[in-house]
């Protein structure tokens, strides 16, 4: 049963979804911390509210289509290779399978 065990696949995939989860957790404080601070009324955070809007809507669409097209190719070709991986995974398992099946059929011939 433990044969097939792999300590490194196995500390992947724990450390990916440790990592995951930590990271949404402080992303989320940092927004509802920034939340908070944005929806405060002071007159100087409010000039910064007005100054942030102002600058979404200078915003140069160009450049950030580009960027946000860059993003979105990393991304596919993260999931791809994600894919590519499992691919591999089940083609080493199928491999297992058959050299055991052929070495308990070469064993019972003898």
């Amino acid at each position: 049963m433990f044969t097939d065990f792999d300590l490194f696949n196995f500390f992947r995939s724990w450390l990916g979804w440790v990592v995951a989860i930590y990271c949404s957790i402080v992303t989320a404080r940092w927004l509802w911390d920034l939340l908070g601070y944005v929806r405060s009324t002071d007159r100087t955070i409010a000039m910064v509210r007005r100054y942030v809007a102002v600058q979404l809507l200078r915003i140069r669409w160009r450049g950030f289509w580009y960027d946000l097209l860059i993003c979105v190719l990393l991304t596919v070709a993260f999931f791809l290779l994600w894919h590519a991986q499992n691919v591999m995974d089940e083609i080493e398992a199928a491999l297992r399978h058959v050299a055991s099946v052929h070495a308990s059929a070469a064993g019972a011939r003898q």
